[in-house]
């Protein structure tokens, strides 16, 4: 048995792991190709550390829950238990930007009282939330189901920063039922989303987790499993079948015959592997949209920046930034600066100002700076500063998201032995992705046989 995985992200590395552990416990052989165009594995998991500062190109945690217990998985299959590292109390603290302020956000119905960052009005209509009229026919936006539940002025004040926060996106655009399809459950399941957090009090509450050494070390630990089976700078040209027999051709001329291939990569980059295979397919995978985004972190001491207690701040639409959030790395996670020293990652860009990705690196932290200095008030040049550009970043499951997955799923079926996985797909966040990769190796060892394997969700 021959796979290969194309896509050396985290989704391409959890089912190659998987895969691995779950042949070696059935003593099955297998011949694993994990390959990776770019020189480096991780996807957008990039970490760095220079003069003392841990700096994350891209994720900077996940959130470990009971209802998504993959990424847990993986972490104790790979030994890494003793390696992670809760967020620090004071990231519990949000902010808002409103009317050039920060304003806390409220974690309850005590703080929202006392909250500035909605008008009097505006509490009211979020406290009728259990009264709100039910949803529509048809699809709605994370937008107007925030409006329709919470009012206008929380829909625009605190959800449409969230939503711009987490997924880079406009949540006038995003289906609510493809995005955050546990908002619809929540309604679906106990009429509002106040009873319906009421019902889940008890429960084992999300912890904000990440690494002593960033999300580097759980992607060198995956690349350590693999093995000699990741190869990086290896690009491929195109993926056929002949009679159930796999070719994947490589851009150096060579192929490789494999009796199963994933395609752990964001669709618009399977788009043009799977063109001569399936032509239908390709234009599906084509029709996924993305936003784009860059990541620009400065360094400072912190007698400039003064106390940062708290995780950061978002940036509703309507106060016209580019930016669209700023974490305070340093206070969330500890060993993210030197003593005495602050570490600032500033979001830029998204569906608001989708051209930000393509500026120079100069040009985007002279915004950086200059939006800092204007909220926050730092003026202080940076100690040191990491810039880092994510063109087509997030997919964004927009209204027919759910039309799209269905066609490429079902085009993809015609091709047995092929597995579509990743954030294009089954979710954007982190731990979504490794669940995503966990899936597509149990789907592919259930068809060799294989049960019953320890860690595969």
């Amino acid at each position: 048995m021959r796979i290969v995985v194309i896509g050396a992200g985290i989704t391409g590395l959890t089912c190659a792991a998987h895969l691995l552990e779950g042949t070696r416990a059935a003593g099955t052989d297998l011949t694993l190709d994990v390959l990776e165009a770019r020189t480096r594995t991780g996807g957008h998991a990039w970490t760095v550390y220079e003069d003392g500062f841990l700096v994350e190109g891209g994720p900077n945690g996940y959130l470990d829950k009971e209802r998504e217990p993959e990424p847990g998985r993986l972490v104790r299959m790979l030994g890494l238990e003793s390696r992670v590292i809760e967020a620090n109390p004071a990231a519990r603290r949000r902010f808002i930007l409103r009317g050039g302020k920060l304003r806390l956000v409220p974690d309850g119905p005590a703080t929202l009282i006392k909250s500035d960052v909605l008008s009097a009005a505006g509490k009211l209509r979020l406290m009728m939330e259990p009264w709100a009229r039910k949803a529509p026919a048809g699809e709605e936006s994370v937008f107007q189901f925030a409006e329709r539940r919470i009012g206008r002025e929380a829909a625009e004040v605190l959800v449409d920063a969230a939503v711009s926060g987490i997924s880079a996106g406009d949540s006038r655009a995003l289906s609510v039922a493809s995005a955050f399809p546990i908002m619809k459950e929540m309604e679906r399941d106990h009429g509002s989303l106040v009873r319906a957090m009421m019902a889940r009090r008890g429960q084992k509450p999300a912890r904000l987790v990440s690494f002593d050494g960033g999300m580097e070390v759980l992607i060198g630990a995956l690349r350590d499993r693999c093995g000699a089976s990741v190869r990086v700078g290896v690009a491929v040209r195109g993926i056929a079948n002949d009679g159930g027999q796999w070719h994947v051709a490589l851009e150096d001329g060579t192929a490789i015959a494999a009796d199963r291939v994933v395609l752990a990569l964001p669709a618009r980059e399977a788009t043009r592997l799977v063109d001569a295979l399936d032509a239908e397919l390709a234009r599906t995978l084509a029709a996924f949209p993305y936003s784009s985004l860059a990541v620009v972190a400065l360094a400072y001491h912190a007698s400039h920046t003064g106390p940062l207690e708290g995780y950061g701040y978002l940036i509703p639409a309507f106060e016209d930034l580019q930016s669209i959030g700023v974490l305070w790395e340093s206070s969330v996670f500890a060993g993210r600066a030197p003593e005495g020293h602050a570490l600032l990652r500033i979001m830029i860009g998204g569906a608001r100002r989708p051209e930000i990705a393509s500026l120079e690196p100069e040009e985007l932290e002279r915004r950086a700076r200059e939006e800092l200095a204007r909220v926050m008030g730092i003026t202080a040049p940076p100690l040191r500063s990491w810039v880092r550009r994510w063109p087509h970043a997030i997919a964004q499951y927009d209204f027919g998201h759910a039309d799209r997955l269905r066609e490429a799923r079902a085009c993809a079926a015609r091709h047995p032995g092929l597995e579509l996985c990743g954030s294009s797909y089954d979710g954007i966040a982190f731990g979504a992705s490794i669940a995503s990769g966990a899936a597509a190796a149990h789907r592919i060892l259930a068809g060799l046989g294989v049960d019953t394997v320890a860690g595969v969700a």
